[in-house]
């Protein structure tokens, strides 16, 4: 029984490689027609061929460029800071359990 198990799991390893062989040669060959698809692949367009198996070209689930995180200026933190403070303070001189609304509002 094991043996047999031994024999099925190769054989799916044969398949399975085989299949790798035949998308790489497809992903070449619309690379070839389409080169502005190759832009920005990074390892992918180096030839790396994990990077190229694992490409998946318009998917929509694909991650997107990491977006840098902006700096603030000191003004900016301290003007932050100070509002900060205020609505604390405007919290601790509120009876505790009492809750200041700005005016009545109109459910939704």
């Amino acid at each position: 029984m094991a043996k047999r198990q031994n024999d099925l799991r190769r054989y799916a390893l044969i398949g399975a490689q085989q299949e790798i062989a035949r998308l790489e040669l497809q992903l070449e060959n619309i690379l070839r027609q389409f080169p502005e698809l190759r832009r920005g692949r990074g390892a992918a367009a180096k030839g790396s061929r994990q990077a190229t198996a694992a490409a998946d070209v318009g998917s929509a689930d694909r991650p997107t460029k990491r977006r840098r995180r902006r700096t603030m200026s000191a003004e900016a933190r301290k003007r932050i800071s100070e509002a900060q403070k205020a609505r604390w303070a405007k919290q601790k001189s509120t009876p505790h359990g009492q809750v200041q609304t700005g005016g009545a509002r109109k459910k939704r």
